[in-house]
């Protein structure tokens, strides 16, 4: 049977074995984090059909899609009608985290089959591998938010597109409409999808020379875009009072005030209320930007904390110190090949659509966003540049040296993986060579997210020596997480402890102090 069906069919099924079995240890080990709560109560209401956004900055970013995550919950509730639960939700969000672990299978089934197309059999499986052992993907796939589908969706958009640009037909274009509508549903960011393929497909009409010789074809395909975006977000929020113009709204953001007091004020839109109501609160909350009490904690990077403004390298610097080193050694790499290759080499107009993709984002979200804490906002970017790294297969360094390359590629990937399992979140490359000193580059859901509070119980449990620190200052051991020793909420609640360096860490996200 497995002559049969061959090593390669296997392999690929044990790598997504492998992704459900660590997903599945990983996800009761995680504590709740502090935008779950959130993300579940709206996907329960979806499940009511009650779309409205009830609590405004709460609600602010929470998406249709989070519904899918109130599904083991509903499940329970039509098995058993009287079903009452008293743990405040916290057990229906561990359940619906196994949605999000299931659903994101599909994000490593679209890097393979890309990169396959791309790169081959073998350009598949590594880009594969990258995926299963990728501590961002995974440390995030396990939880009820939609940074996870945010990811799924930018790759599924940008293959059916790949797709559609390279043959036409109205088929990939169906493909590519209907998954950039539902990009739309599962977090506000996926916008830019709009403003990225827009300007990629500028450049190819120009090129090809069909800019205006296209135009009704494109106008037709432009006007079904568009009908099948508002019909899914409508159908998201459903169908939440479309039809209304913004002089109706209270909004608070400057862009949609000033929309409402020009002529686009007066024009009935068919978008749904709470999605442009969730959309004003967005854009309020970042000119308000991190530090306010209603947003965020304050923006850190490299040992600086900036309220109100954010960084504009943020992004690219996190991506730097929480990318695994063969992965940004492959980036890297993919950006190389793309100067020294022969003629007819690779795919470079393919490889120039991922760089150009994955830069956008850690660059425009790092100029755009006031609220800047953590990767889990680009984290859409690390399919994209697994699909790239597979065009190492089919280079001579790589065929020639291909035994030693993979050996030290699945051993660097399983020691630098499992280093910080369950707690993937937490994950920061060799370029912090002591992990306790992390919190000088970086900090907030980088590190502690809220998933490390069963570790920390644990680790108390078994340390009656070392307590957690209190607000006064006293002598004995005690662990403190990362950001309140920062005081990322700049209450000075901790600021006696500013003056000792932690001794080491627990779970990666607390640090471990002895005072004496």
């Amino acid at each position: 049977m497995l002559r049969k069906r061959g090593l390669h069919f296997y392999l690929v099924l044990g790598l997504f074995a492998v992704y459900l079995i660590n997903g599945l240890i990983a996800i009761p080990k995680n504590s709740v984090t502090y935008d779950e709560m959130d993300n579940w109560s709206y996907g329960k209401r979806i499940l009511m059909r009650k779309t409205d956004k009830v609590y405004p900055f709460d609600d602010a970013g929470v998406m249709p899609i989070c519904g899918l995550n109130a599904l083991p919950r509903a499940v329970q509730q039509l098995a058993n009608p009287g079903l009452l639960k008293t743990d405040g939700g916290f057990s229906d969000i561990h359940n619906g985290r196994y949605v999000t672990l299931i659903v994101c299978l599909l994000t490593g089934f679209f890097i393979y089959r890309w990169s396959k197309e791309l790169f081959g059999g073998n350009g598949g499986l590594l880009s594969l591998f990258l995926f299963v052992f990728c501590p961002n993907l995974n440390g995030h796939g396990i939880l009820l938010n939609m940074d996870a589908y945010a990811a799924l969706f930018t790759v599924s958009t940008s293959y059916y597109y790949w797709k559609f640009i390279k043959r036409s037909g109205w088929k990939y274009f169906l493909a590519f409409s209907l998954s950039l509508a539902m990009a739309q549903i599962v977090k506000y960011s996926m916008i830019h999808l709009f403003i990225f393929f827009a300007i990629v497909s500028i450049f190819v009409l120009i090129k090809r020379g069909t800019f205006i010789s296209g135009i009704g074809r494109n106008f037709i395909r432009l006007i079904s875009l568009t009908a099948i975006v508002i019909f899914v977000i409508n159908l998201g929020y459903i169908f939440n009072s479309p039809g209304k113009s913004l002089t109706e709204f209270r909004f608070a953001s400057k862009p949609f005030t000033t929309l409402q007091s020009s002529f686009i004020g007066s024009i009935p839109l068919p978008l749904p209320r709470p999605y442009l109501e969730g959309l004003d609160m967005i854009n309020y909350m970042n000119e308000l930007g991190a530090g306010h009490p209603n947003v965020s904690d304050a923006n850190y990077l490299l040992g600086e904390k900036r309220t109100g403004t954010g960084f504009w390298y943020y992004y690219l610097v996190v991506f730097i110190f929480k990318t695994p080193l063969a992965a940004l050694l492959l980036l890297a790499g993919a950006i190389f090949f793309l100067f020294v290759r022969k003629k007819k080499e690779g795919h470079p107009s393919t490889m120039l659509f991922l760089l150009g993709l994955i830069f956008y984002f850690l660059l425009v979200l790092g100029i755009q966003n006031n609220v800047q804490i953590g990767i889990r906002h680009v984290v859409m970017v690390y399919p994209l540049l697994y699909i790239l790294a597979g065009f190492i297969v089919q280079t001579t360094f790589y065929q020639k040296r291909i035994k030693l390359f993979s050996f030290l590629l699945i051993v660097y990937s399983l020691a630098t993986y499992y280093f910080f399992y369950p707690n993937l979140i937490a994950y920061s490359n060799e370029l912090i060579p002591v992990k306790r000193n992390a919190f000088k580059v970086m900090a907030d859901s980088n590190i502690d997210y809220g998933q490390g509070h069963i570790a920390a119980s644990k680790f108390l449990e078994t340390h009656p020596d070392v307590k957690v620190a209190d607000t006064i200052a006293a002598q004995g051991k005690f662990i403190l997480g990362v950001n309140d020793y920062l005081d990322l909420k700049g209450d000075g609640k901790y600021g006696w402890l500013k003056n000792f360096k932690p001794i080491g860490h627990v779970n990666h996200c607390y640090l471990l102090f002895d005072i004496h």
